[in-house]
């Protein structure tokens, strides 16, 4: 007996030791992409740190999953190449037929959708009506590989970001912008862009999630496993009303009216029958 004693506990001893490396070890590094001026999403703050919705998203899952996630921002063309080539694990984005032959996809967590700016006036109905215009996009993004996908035969003004995209019909160097409308909408309220405003229905309804990079298939579920944990908890429901909802119009409170603006028009009709009065009396004097 005290042998198989001593064999059990030398048996427990290995197990032990054998789980310390994974005890020991720290939350898994996630190297996360995305663009610099991408807001509310997820961009650089003036400090220069990673801020956005999409940010405290990751953050939120990382502290679900014990991940330790990482944030590289760049032009976004190259963030989707550096996707691709393994060079960053996550990049938040549309989902479309096309990327999900590149990426690994998470459960999407949003639905959004485009929409075509111009100046006042203007309406278009479908894409085939923007044959020949300029429009500006993203180069890389979704509007982009839309467009070219649909065989518009636009003329393609591609930006740096989705905002510059408004920016450059109102300067005249584009017809139209097609950029999602929850960016352009804050753009246009936080600028002075003129007359620019939505001149076609929704376009490019989409799902937004986590593009996984391929050689990383274990990630997706990790991912997936976090998004459901904190859509349970409602905290991604808190997140998106910290970081989505409209902040609410200040509506001016109206000045409340002299005390003695209400007697002005009664004092005027006074005054005008006593004018009435004294001519009528001067006339008469003249008889």
């Amino acid at each position: 007996m005290p042998l198989i004693r001593a064999r059990h506990r030398l048996a427990g001893l290995l197990l032990a030791l054998a789980c310390l490396p994974a005890l020991a070890a720290g939350p898994t590094a996630l190297r996360v992409g995305g663009d610099p001026n991408y807001r509310p999403y997820h961009y650089l703050a003036e400090d220069g740190s990673p801020q956005g919705f999409d940010v405290a998203v990751m953050s939120a899952i990382a502290r679900e999953r014990r991940l330790d996630p990482r944030f590289e921002f760049g032009e976004w063309g190259r963030m989707l190449n550096r996707l691709e080539h393994g060079e960053v694990d996550a990049v938040p984005m549309f989902v479309s037929e096309d990327r999900a032959l590149r990426f690994r996809f998470s459960r999407p967590f949003l639905r959004r959708h485009h929409v075509l700016y111009g100046r006042r006036g203007q309406q278009v109905g479908t894409p085939d009506q923007l044959a020949g215009r300029r429009v500006a996009v993203q180069f890389g993004g979704m509007a982009w590989e839309w467009l070219i996908n649909e065989q518009a035969n636009a003329v393609l003004r591609p930006m740096n970001d989705e905002a510059a995209a408004l920016v450059a019909v109102a300067a005249g160097n584009a017809d139209f912008a097609l950029l999602p409308s929850d960016i352009a909408e804050r753009a246009l309220a936080a600028g002075d862009l003129g007359d620019i405003q939505p001149v076609s229905p929704p376009w490019l309804e989409r799902n937004y999630a986590f593009g996984v990079n391929p050689a990383r298939p274990e990630l997706v579920a990790e991912l997936d496993a976090g998004l459901q944990a904190i859509e349970a908890s409602g905290e991604l429901a808190r997140l998106q009303q910290q970081w989505l909802q409209p902040a609410a119009a200040k509506v001016a409170k109206a000045r409340p009216l002299p005390v003695w603006l209400p007697v002005v028009p009664v004092a005027l009709v006074l005054l005008g029958g006593v004018v009435f009065l004294l001519r009528r009396n001067a006339a008469a004097g003249r008889d």
